[in-house]
């Protein structure tokens, strides 16, 4: 009896099993669902902790609870929408490299998938088994479908890497701007006027919404977010935080890039102390055993030659 039917049937039983869990949990987080959960905290008791409420619940339902929310998290990120808008976020973020969109970036996949399904069947047809082309196949389309999401990846983390090393340089700079009369839109200005980096076109673009009409606030929270790094976007809600309780931006930021200057060096020692054990391997992979074929060598050639006699 053949196992193929078998694992496609397994398969096709999770799939409908996931598809099912994704649709009840997204039904339970409308607003009527909210509201009655709401009320039934407050049926218990103002005074009861969350905690409380939490512990209340069936020993099954808080077991399976995070075990359901990561599922729902991954059906979310698997839809064609979620993938778009990830894709769009990425790409404004690194400057649009080959000017492609989302959908350019699907094109992209497939015909890298092809590409590497047509290289990975002549290999297998190299090798000349049937097992071997069908693996090389799966293996090269596998593959050809997910190296230009690593090439995105890879253009987002350096350029988040970027973003991170001329944070502190950007923030000194806005920060004497406003200590000398300036407003928060006049210093960003300056920043993008005196700089050519990838934080200034950032800013740039978020100036740019904020003379068309949109908020301040919206402009410079998207922008933050759209980077993935930690810091700036803890630096733009304190930006935020202190204009609305009135304490001085301009010192809020010195106090950012002086914190971000301090975990820089932090992150400095860390990659120092780690260099050691870094070229551990390569000494001993790579300089022990040339040093032992020059000092053995010669006296080992003795040793066969005499043995040879």
């Amino acid at each position: 009896m053949s196992v193929l039917p078998i694992l496609i049937g397994v398969a096709a039983a999770v799939g409908a099993y996931l598809l099912t869990v994704g649709m009840i949990a997204s039904r339970a987080a409308d607003a009527a669902t909210l509201a009655r959960e709401r009320l039934a905290r407050q049926e218990v008791g103002l005074g009861q902790s969350a905690v409380a409420l939490e512990l209340e619940k069936p020993f099954v339902q808080r077991l399976t609870a995070p075990l359901r929310r990561w599922l729902q998290r991954q059906m979310t990120r698997m839809t064609p929408e979620a993938q778009a808008a990830h894709f769009r976020r990425q790409l404004d973020f690194v400057g649009n490299p080959l000017s492609l969109d989302p959908a350019g970036l699907q094109t992209l996949r497939i015909a890298a998938a092809a590409a590497f399904g047509a290289i990975g069947t002549a290999i297998g047809m190299f090798i000349g088994t049937p097992f071997a082309i069908g693996l090389a196949l799966v293996i090269g389309v596998g593959l050809g479908f997910y190296v230009p999401v690593f090439w995105l990846e890879q253009l987002v983390r350096e350029r988040r890497a970027q973003l991170e090393a001329s944070l502190p340089n950007a923030l000194d700079v806005v920060a004497i701007s406003m200590e000398a009369g300036l407003g928060l839109d006049r210093a960003l200005e300056q920043l993008v006027r005196h700089q050519d980096d990838s934080l200034t076109l950032l800013v740039a673009r978020a100036l740019r919404e904020i003379q068309l009409g949109r908020p301040r606030a919206e402009a410079l929270e998207e922008m933050a977010v759209s980077t993935g790094v930690d810091d700036f976007a803890s630096l733009v809600r304190g930006i935020l935080y202190a204009e609305r309780t009135g304490v001085p931006v301009a010192r809020t930021i010195a106090a950012h890039a002086a914190q971000m200057r301090v975990k820089r060096r932090l992150k400095i020692r860390t990659e120092a102390a780690r260099a050691s054990l870094k070229i551990l391997i390569p000494t001993v992979g790579c300089v022990f055993p040339t040093l032992w074929l020059v000092l053995l060598g010669p006296a080992l050639i003795v040793v066969l030659t005499l043995s040879s006699k």
